[in-house]
């Protein structure tokens, strides 16, 4: 009898254990954001973050992590996600900090948006979707101490549930669709860029409006001591700089807040803590228009959308200065930040290829005059003696080393063009390398841009090509 119980208690503990690592392995296909951000953070070698983000949705859209990158040689990674609050952004880099030891630790200042004292965070109705987001910096994070603290000191309900995105969502098991559609965005390298400007209408409601329900901001105690013990844990664990950064606010909105009540008090802490850096790019940036930001509906602070981006990211660079030693992952803007021609892919095949037309017209330069503009961009490329159905095309445009415009996927036709296998007698191999590219004009500074082909592989190896074609922006 007590060997026929032994081999129960085996037989049930091998099944927890399959059943532990299932729920382990499926844990992605359920998480609240479709790509964690913590699946990007464990798949650094340890101790080789040389910058690390903590933010909201504001920092996602206004730090580019590739012009960073590209400009410092520097591995940066972003820990921020859409409603994060500063409350939780403490767990965060107690998680962050187990693993890592950046040398920049970047706090973005809108993480104090939300006005909630510990006790309402902790409280707050579970039903509200300011609720559910807590989960996108959740959700993701290994087994462990600082997930069990955070579940049992932020999360209502079951524990169990809170714990296992997959057991909170069983219902999800059926969706096929979803659960495939999962899958792709994991094997996903490419991050979108906010291309949308904010359209005229709502700008006209910006000026229209007198009263928001954000007039007013502030630091409570208990975000302080949530701000204090960040920073006491990065300078514990040797980070050699901390930056509180605050994005540029549409100044629209701006103007009709008492703006010094979000400003003063991080004026006031970084006095009180010497070495602590704090940067205003509203004081740098002070009257951004509407062609900066994102086109989302009137309300609260706008998010930058790509263009403010690159002028955030560069200034941002700029200020941080020191050149790092990162060697991977070379990202798009690595090149052109860099004045790498680099025509060919590690084999050797060239990218070859045309910008064929500029607006309709073969000519080298393209003037535009209008705001309203549409740049429309066509030609071929591909990878010589590779499938064109195998690559990713960009055109790159680049005005100066601080501010270089790279398209997006969003902008992307592809054409048919047959002639040019014909042309190079490889039998349909290059059939798909047409494009058609659309880029506002809203969406780049006034100045004179030169244009490159990109394509990158599906190993992420990248060609760059100048075509010797010019865009002048009045």
């Amino acid at each position: 009898m007590i060997k026929n119980l032994a081999k129960i208690l085996v037989k049930g503990l091998i099944f927890l254990v399959l059943f532990f690592l299932i729920i382990l392995t499926i844990e992605p296909l359920f998480s609240e954001s479709k790509n964690s951000v913590w699946t990007h953070f464990y798949a650094q070698e340890k101790n080789s973050v040389d910058i690390l983000v903590l933010g909201n949705s504001h920092a996602n859209a206004g730090i580019d992590e590739d012009i960073v990158k590209a400009k410092l040689n520097a591995n940066l990674v972003s820990l921020a996600t859409r409603g994060q609050n500063i409350y939780q952004s403490y767990y965060c880099a107690l998680e962050a900090y187990k693993y890592q030891t950046p040398k920049v630790l970047i706090i973005e200042n809108y993480l104090f948006y939300e006005r909630l004292t510990l006790d309402k965070f902790i409280h707050q109705d579970p039903s509200k979707n300011d609720y559910l987001k807590r989960y996108l910096t959740f959700e993701g994070k290994k087994i462990g101490k600082v997930k069990y603290e955070e579940s049992r000191k932020f999360f209502q309900g079951n524990f169990v549930e809170n714990m296992f995105a997959s057991i909170n969502k069983h219902e999800r098991w059926t969706d096929v669709d979803e659960i495939k559609k999962r899958l792709y965005i994991q094997d996903s390298i490419y991050r979108n860029k906010s291309i949308y400007i904010m359209s005229n209408k709502r700008a006209e409601a910006y000026e229209l409006k007198k009263e928001y329900d954000l007039m007013t901001y502030n630091i409570l105690p208990d975000e302080e001591i949530a701000l204090k013990s960040i920073i006491e844990l990065a300078k514990e664990r040797g980070t050699e700089r901390i930056i509180l950064l605050t994005i540029p606010f549409y100044n629209s909105y701006r103007n009709k807040i008492d703006y010094n009540s979000f400003t003063s008090p991080f004026k006031k802490y970084v006095t009180k803590n010497p070495g602590i850096e704090y940067i205003d790019l509203n004081v740098k940036f002070p009257d951004w228009d509407n062609t900066y930001f994102t086109n989302e509906p009137v309300g609260y602070n706008q998010h930058v959308n790509y263009k403010g981006a690159i002028k955030v990211s560069n200034n941002l660079s700029n200020v941080i200065k020191t050149k790092f030693n990162y060697k991977k992952d070379r990202s798009l803007e690595y090149y052109l930040y860099n004045e790498i021609q680099k025509d060919s892919i590690k084999k050797g095949n060239r990218i070859i290829g045309n910008l064929e037309r500029l607006n309709g017209e073969k000519r080298g330069l393209l003037v535009i005059d209008k705001p309203d503009t549409v740049i429309k961009l066509e030609g071929w490329m591909a990878i010589e003696n590779y499938s064109s159905d195998e690559n990713e095309m960009f055109i790159g445009l680049k005005r100066d080393n601080d501010f270089i415009y790279i398209s997006d996927s969003k902008q992307l036709k592809r054409k048919e063009r047959k002639d040019v296998s014909k042309y190079f007698d490889k039998t349909n191999i290059y059939d798909n390398s047409g494009f058609q590219i659309f880029i506002n004009s809203k969406i780049l500074e006034k100045g004179t841009y030169a244009a490159y082909l990109m394509i990158r592989n599906n190993k992420g190896e990248v060609a760059v090509k100048s075509v010797k074609k010019t865009i002048k922006i009045l």
